[in-house]
């Protein structure tokens, strides 16, 4: 506001390095400068946490041989630090096919932010009948929330000419990080793709057959388990 009768040392400083870093941590005027304004520009910091918007302070703090500027208090610039992550876990679309002949699908899970907790995933089939998961669980901690997991799934054989079934696995989650315990459940969708046809299949007759009474035989077979007799 004033020239100075000796150099004014302004001392800025985050009260949160967590939030923002100021790029100055020094500012100096002199009798030459004083009425030259000088920035400090402030970057927000990433924490990968949904921990919100977070309001903090910057102080400057003055000292000087001047003794009216050195007799000023400390002043404050309030900023925000907008918070860009979100507590989610992602589930993947199953890929592969997966069949009654014992091949496979899988996807995979993953969370959206760093949790404040341990978050649990209990994993589960619709219909243990159609596909069977390797993992009935996954465990994401604060170190690898951000690595995917990966579930298999396996068609199971049932015999029956029923078709290509549709089913879904489910994912719930629990956690004492509370906005990932709110979280509502999701599910990936499978098909197990049938491999049983309704047919009977008779056999090469097989021996001689004379009209001396010798015979023959063939067989008589069903392709898949009937639903009735």
């Amino acid at each position: 506001g004033s020239e100075p009768f000796a150099d004014v040392v302004l001392d800025v400083s985050s009260l949160d390095v967590t939030e923002g870093k100021v790029n100055h941590s020094v500012l100096t005027f002199t009798a030459g400068d004083w009425d030259v304004p000088q920035t400090v520009t402030v970057t927000g910091q990433d924490d990968f946490q949904d921990d919100g918007d977070v309001a903090y302070n910057v102080t400057v703090a003055v000292s000087s041989g001047d003794a009216k500027y050195a007799a000023l208090a400390s002043q404050t610039a309030g900023l925000v630090n907008e918070d860009d992550d979100v507590s989610r876990f992602v589930v993947s679309t199953a890929s592969g096919n997966k069949t009654e002949a014992g091949a496979t699908a899988t996807f995979t899970v993953v969370l959206g932010s760093e949790p404040f907790a341990d978050v649990v995933l209990d994993v589960s089939s619709l219909d243990v009948t159609e596909g069977k998961v390797n993992h009935s669980v996954l465990t994401f901690t604060a170190a690898d929330w951000d690595v995917p997991q990966t579930v298999t799934v396996t068609g199971q054989d049932d015999f029956h000419d029923d078709g290509d079934v549709a089913y879904n696995v489910t994912v719930a989650v629990s956690s004492g990080d509370a906005k990932y315990a709110a979280l509502a459940s999701q599910t990936a969708g499978l098909v197990n793709e049938d491999d049983d046809v309704s047919r009977f299949v008779v056999s090469t007759a097989s021996g001689n057959k004379t009209e001396a009474g010798a015979t023959a035989t063939f067989t008589v077979v069903l392709g898949s388990e009937p639903f009735a007799d």
